[in-house]
């Protein structure tokens, strides 16, 4: 009789185990849905990206250009209001060991840019009434919404129940106090990935706004001989996605009592099959955290004077015209 309890008790334990399992994949897109439907609060997003590449395959003078973007990191962080068209982007950037930053101010419909290395303010207004750029294009986003949506809903449609773990409670310290959240793994394999990138390839080909944004400011920036087509660059990654495998790739999430995610984290490795490949090892890792969610903001927007106010006329005349010339400068 005992025997056959505890058997009673372990299949119990198993089909609980397999239906939180089952709800867990459930659970996760419920909060990735409402996450990108938040309409006004803060986040934080860190990344690194270190590149290893193939010396035996290069010149000197290339490896030295190379070891400018070797290895990165940048934070982004973010206050924003949808609602009443308000938002301050503080970004900073760092190229092998060397970094800037640079803000994004949007009141209503006044947007102002804290330039890089001049500490400047620049006013879009004023590049949108200049000769060589056609107002409408600022009305444009670089990526549709419709692109971001249709890439947010193939993520969630490659997964399967058994790629989804709900695991422990964990009692998350933020800017609002200390929260409980819940902990969802996904764990990819390599053939998902692939799969994954290549979707995300496909939609994004067809996004026009993109394509039209890379024709208008890619395009003119390079000499003829240096052009490369949207077409070509869309091609050129779908190629490449078959050198690299990818491995160790781990996503966690954080969600709230409330079903936010509050806490994400990706990190992975990709390594070139082919050894002749110039790109030998890519290490990726993005942090992103969400707070005062949905709650009223308060932004302080700096105060843009005659002297700290860049005149666009003479904006591409110090600005450098690469990485390279920036590094350079610092």
């Amino acid at each position: 009789m005992k025997r056959i309890v505890i058997l009673i008790f372990a299949v119990i334990i198993v089909l609980g185990l397999v239906s939180c399992n089952t709800n867990s994949l459930e659970e996760y897109k419920n909060a990735a849905k409402k996450t990108d439907e938040i309409k006004k609060g803060q986040a934080l997003a860190e990344f690194s990206l270190n590149m290893k590449f193939n010396s035996e395959v290069l010149t000197e003078e290339e490896i030295k250009s190379l070891n400018y973007i070797e290895n990165m990191k940048g934070t982004f962080n973010a206050i924003y209001d949808e609602e009443e068209k308000k938002s301050i982007f503080k970004n900073y950037m760092n190229f092998g060991g060397l970094g800037f930053d640079f803000n994004i101010y949007e009141n209503g419909d006044d947007v102002i840019i804290k330039l890089p290395i001049v500490g400047k303010y620049v006013n879009v207004n004023q590049i949108k009434n200049s000769t060589t750029i056609e107002h409408e294009d600022f009305e444009k986003e670089i990526i549709s919404n419709e692109t971001k949506e249709e890439i947010m809903k193939t993520w969630i449609g490659l997964m399967n129940e058994e790629d989804v773990f709900k695991g422990k409670d964990i009692i998350l310290t933020t800017p609002d106090g200390e929260v409980k959240t819940t902990e969802y793994t996904i764990n990819l394999t390599n053939e998902q990935i692939k799969m994954l990138a290549t979707k995300c390839v496909e939609i994004i080909s067809k996004d026009n706004s993109l394509k039209q944004t890379f024709e208008k400011y890619i395009k003119m920036n390079l000499e003829d001989q240096d052009y490369i087509s949207f077409e070509e660059i869309v091609n050129n990654i779908k190629d490449n996605i078959d050198i690299y495998n990818v491995e160790g790739f781990n996503y966690t999430a954080l969600v709230d009592i409330d079903g936010y995610i509050v806490s994400e984290n990706m990190n992975f490795e990709l390594k070139a099959i082919d050894p002749d490949f110039v790109l030998e090892k890519i290490d990726y890792n993005l942090d992103i955290k969400n707070w005062n969610i949905n709650k009223s903001q308060y932004f302080d927007f700096p105060v843009v004077t005659e002297e700290n106010m860049y005149n666009i006329d003479d904006l591409d005349e110090n600005m450098p015209n690469n990485v390279e010339d920036f590094l350079k400068n610092n």
